[in-house]
Parts: C-alpha cells; sequence; structure tokens
C-alpha cells in the first residue's frame, strides 16, 4: 500500500431551513486577565518548548489558545505555558474555558534560543519547526491525503506520550484533532523518516496531510 492516498471528495449540496428564534441569545462570554509573574527558576518543558517555538522562530505577532477542559489541564497550561507569555486572558464562553496568551517574555526566548543554538531542544520541535522558514499564510491551491501509518515505522520516544496525552486532552478533546504545521516539509516519501511523524504514529489512531501543490511541501497534518 503506498505511503499516501489520495482523499477525493465531492461537494454535498444540502438545502436546509434556519428557524428564526427572537428569543436566542448569544452566549455570554468573559474575558479575564490572569496575573503570572515571570519564574525566577526559567525551565523549557517539551511541552513549553513546542509552543513557543512557532512565536520564536516563524512569527512572532501570533496568539496561542488552548482550549482547557478540567483543572489540571488549567494549572499544567500556567505552570508550563503561559508562564513565557506576557499577556494571558482567561475567556470563558458558556462552560468553555480557553486560555489565550500573546507576547513571550524575553527571557524564555534567550533560554529557547539557547536551547535551539546548543541543539538542546526536544527533537520533535526541531522538526516540526525551521528558523530558515518564511513564514505562514498565503492562498494555493491544495490536495489532501491520509497517511498509512502502517508504512512508517513507529517511534514512541521524545517526551511523545507525555506530549499526546496534553494534545489528546485539549485540541482533540475540543476539535476531534490535533493541527501540526510544518516548516518546509517537501511532500515526499521522506515523510516517513521524520523523527515527528514516526513519533505521533506511535501513539495516534489516523493522520491526513495537506499539501501545497504550487509548492509540493506540507502546510497542516491532521492528528487524531
Amino acid at each position: 500500500m503506498d505511503l499516501f492516498e489520495e482523499i477525493l471528495s465531492e461537494e454535498d449540496i444540502q438545502n436546509f431551513e434556519v428557524e428564526f428564534n427572537e428569543k436566542f441569545e448569544p452566549p455570554k462570554v468573559a474575558f479575564d486577565k490572569v496575573i503570572i509573574e515571570a519564574s525566577s527558576d526559567l525551565e523549557l518543558t517539551p511541552l513549553a518548548q513546542y509552543f513557543l517555538a512557532p512565536f520564536i522562530l516563524i512569527e512572532s505577532n501570533g496568539v496561542l489558545d488552548v482550549p482547557v477542559k478540567t483543572k489540571l489541564i488549567y494549572d499544567k497550561v500556567l505552570e508550563e505555558v503561559a508562564t513565557h507569555f506576557k499577556k494571558v486572558i482567561k475567556i470563558t464562553e458558556d462552560k468553555q474555558v480557553t486560555l489565550s496568551m500573546q507576547d513571550i517574555r524575553e527571557s524564555s526566548k534567550a533560554y529557547f534560543l539557547d536551547l535551539y543554538n546548543n541543539n538542546s531542544l526536544n527533537a520533535i520541535v526541531t522538526d516540526v519547526y525551521r528558523k530558515s522558514s518564511s513564514g505562514w499564510g498565503g492562498i494555493f491551491p491544495t490536495k489532501d491525503y491520509k497517511v498509512n501509518l502502517g508504512g512508517v515505522e513507529k517511534l514512541v520516544d521524545h517526551d511523545i506520550e507525555t506530549l499526546w496525552s496534553f494534545f489528546k486532552e485539549t485540541f482533540v478533546l475540543d476539535t476531534g484533532y490535533f493541527v501540526l504545521m510544518p516548516s518546509e516539509w517537501v511532500f515526499d516519501e521522506s515523510f516517513k523518516e521524520r523523527i515527528a511523524v514516526r513519533a505521533f504514529a506511535g501513539v495516534c489512531n489516523s493522520m491526513r496531510i495537506t499539501v501545497n501543490t504550487d509548492s509540493n511541501t506540507i502546510s497542516s497534518i491532521l492528528i487524531n
């Protein structure tokens, strides 16, 4: 079986009626600023490294939104990730809580770059993100492919079980999948040799990719 199988889907045109409800009220949304002091004992866990990497190596102007379902996850995000950001907002919509983070602290950025320059970052992080990347964005033609995980040699290493456990309890639980946006990955058979691919293949159920057909690069990977 080939490593990639193109996903061909037809648009389903459905006619449906939208019932107008005069009593409908939009959900109430609360925004609460979370004050977190910079840690005197600076540490970048693999989880923190993963979330900081795109803001430092690719695009600094962005917002990290993490859906939070439990107090355990809430505390973990504050302790490991949010402490590295200057602005942290708790957004509550009905019963859904999201921690929104922006502007990485200079001390955390300097520490991250020191690890990066000394090849001391988590191997999955350095595989997914590259400092030389020109960034994301733009409009381009795409094709979607299902990945045959049987064609990938599994690698349960580099803290993947800890990372995947977190991603499952946040993004996968919220939307049904977790999205990787790799930097400058060429769409070819070398995909199966990637450390990140081998690691996620060892813990996930399925994987699909979206390919930029103009540049023949992989723009996103959906994992569940």
